[in-house]
């Protein structure tokens, strides 16, 4: 399934417009009036606005307008119409998609003697804003894997473990999908004490940080108590990528000194990864000078 839904075309909308409308194919504006979607990003939004303008005729009577959403299947598209307003603007709610990704909208209006195209726009879908670990608690050498959403598109985001505000441990980036999601795997070594900690996930061009809390034992060493040192965790493991998940994100891996990148065997398989995966080296933290 492919992470974009996009209609088929110009053609597509025409047929449905007409169809719809009961007239004559629809000829293509180019570039075309522009519609407005919003949300940008849904979010977890249930639904989402489509508004355009100039659906009205020359001598100021208003036309029907038709708005089509591409499917996240091969089943018909998604479309709403209405009549517009005395002005020839109108706005449409429809319900967003359930699967992230990014979707095509297209938009037609029908003055009974032609129909015509707006300018297509994108819906992009993501799930609601926040950061989700798969575990509360995470023993030396554990992996798990984590999620978020709320992050710029396609921005790197850093992940830090942290302590009463303060950064502990520094892992590296991960890169968000082109609706701002994240997912992957962290994977502990040793040399962080035991104790709470809270993982910040913090976009590099948005600014915009999430945490979800994690504490870090042994399960027979007391909280606070601190930790030997020794060897760290070796490597990572490439998650399953979520459906829709758009290829480039990189995992992170606590602990240990100048870490080699993950190799996978096979350019092919490096390629459907998102490239390799990349153990990152530890960085200390050091606090603001």
């Amino acid at each position: 399934m492919k992470f974009s839904k996009k209609l088929a075309g110009a053609a597509a909308i025409g047929a449905i417009a007409a169809l719809t409308f009961g007239g004559t194919a629809a000829t293509a504006v180019e570039p075309g009036d522009p519609i407005t979607v919003a949300p940008a990003i849904t979010l977890g939004a249930e639904s989402f606005t489509v508004s355009g303008e100039t659906c009205i005729g020359d001598g100021g009577t208003p036309g029907n307008y038709l708005v089509a959403l591409a499917p996240a299947d091969d089943t018909e598209p998604v479309i709403f119409s209405d009549a517009a307003g005395a002005d020839g603007s109108w706005t449409a709610t429809l319900p967003a998609p359930a699967e992230s990704g990014v979707y095509e909208v297209r938009a037609a209006c029908d003055l009974y003697t032609e129909i015509t195209e707006y300018a297509p726009a994108e819906l992009l879908v993501s799930a609601a804003a926040g950061v989700q670990l798969e575990v509360a608690e995470a023993d030396h050498f554990e992996s798990f894997t984590f999620s978020g959403a709320g992050f710029a598109p396609d921005e790197e985001v850093r992940v830090e473990f942290r302590q009463n505000g303060v950064v502990i441990e520094s892992l590296g980036t991960v890169a968000a999908n082109a609706v701002g999601e994240i997912a992957g795997d962290i994977t502990l070594g040793n040399t962080l004490a035991y104790g709470a900690y809270d993982v910040f996930f913090v976009g590099e061009t948005s600014g915009t940080e999430f945490s979800a809390p994690l504490t870090v034992t042994d399960g027979t060493v007391a909280p606070g108590a601190p930790a030997d040192p020794g060897n760290v965790g070796g490597g990572v493991t490439p998650p399953a990528q979520p459906v829709g998940y758009a290829p480039g994100a990189k995992l992170a891996n606590t602990g240990g000194e100048n870490f080699a990148p993950f190799v996978i065997a096979g350019g092919a398989a490096a390629l459907a990864l998102g490239a390799g995966a990349i153990a990152l080296g530890r960085r200390k933290a050091r606090a603001a000078e």
